[in-house]
């Protein structure tokens, strides 16, 4: 953690927050509104997963890439974390109506 909170803005980087155009130091997932609004396993997910110097080789893990994904399908909605910190699905209502059935 203290190697991110060192770390400069040294090149065009974004937040990751789908729309957010704040920029951030590479070595950060997001802006301070945006990280904290990330639910605490998911920035857990996001610390276990970073290896320092990623955003300078431009080669993040294997994981850190899956963990990324979880955290955008949490933003749009898709998945839940529970309370014990695990993830579900989040289950959709189908309308019939819109589908064009009667």
């Amino acid at each position: 953690m203290a190697y991110v909170l060192q770390q400069g803005q040294v090149q065009d980087h974004r937040c990751h927050w789908p729309g957010c155009q704040q920029q951030v130091p590479p070595a950060k997932w997001g802006c301070r509104e945006h990280w904290h609004r990330l639910p605490k396993a998911l920035r857990d997910a996001i610390w276990a997963a970073y290896v320092p110097g990623q955003e300078l080789t431009k080669r993040p893990s294997a994981r850190y890439v899956a963990v990324a994904q979880l955290v955008q399908e949490w933003i749009a909605g898709r998945i839940e974390i529970r309370p014990d910190g695990s993830l579900q699905p989040v289950e959709k209502t189908i309308d019939m109506f819109a589908e064009g059935r009667q």
